[in-house]
């Protein structure tokens, strides 16, 4: 008989210790082109902010529906870097978190914490903020500072990377 149950519990020791797997999904671009950048007078420079006019969602998902059954409340955090491809460093990127987002199948206030203020995004990971459970829909706002005419006209390109870390 303890044959039996060991076998059994070690039948189901794989489906218990599986990892939460996690998935974010970003909607929208970020797009910084030259709407903010008209110069009408001789001598001027460019406005020293450029801000996002298009609203950026970021969502966090589970992939495993057995481990959002067996823990809905999944703590995570979340980093951010970016991956410069053409870049001009002297421009400062920042992003901040604008809203709380909307907990994924309703019901309930998303728990969600840090990011409301703008942060440098860098070439290093850096935290962002923190939740649980699944959310979606949370806005997302990007600036950048440091531009000038003296850069000359190019297009700049960078890849931002959000990483999602379980258990903070």
């Amino acid at each position: 008989m303890k044959n039996i149950i060991f076998g059994l519990c070690f039948l189901m020791f794989p489906v218990i210790v599986a990892g939460q797997h996690i998935i974010v999904q970003i909607d929208g671009d970020i797009n910084l082109n030259g709407s903010s950048l008209l110069i009408s007078e001789a001598g001027e420079d460019f406005s020293s902010i450029i801000e996002n006019n298009t609203p950026v969602y970021m969502a966090v998902l589970y992939d495993d529906q057995l481990g959002n059954k067996l823990n809905p409340n999944q703590r995570w955090n979340v980093s951010i870097h970016k991956q410069n491809m053409e870049w001009n460093e002297n421009l400062n990127l920042q992003v901040r978190r604008t809203g709380d987002g909307i907990k994924y199948g309703g019901g309930g206030n998303t728990q969600i914490q840090n990011g409301q203020n703008y942060q440098q995004i860098t070439n290093t990971p850096n935290y962002f903020f923190q939740a649980r459970g699944q959310i979606i829909q949370i806005p997302l706002a990007f600036k950048i500072s440091g531009v000038s005419v003296i850069m000359g006209a190019c297009d700049l390109e960078t890849s931002l990377v959000f990483t999602v870390y379980d258990n903070w």
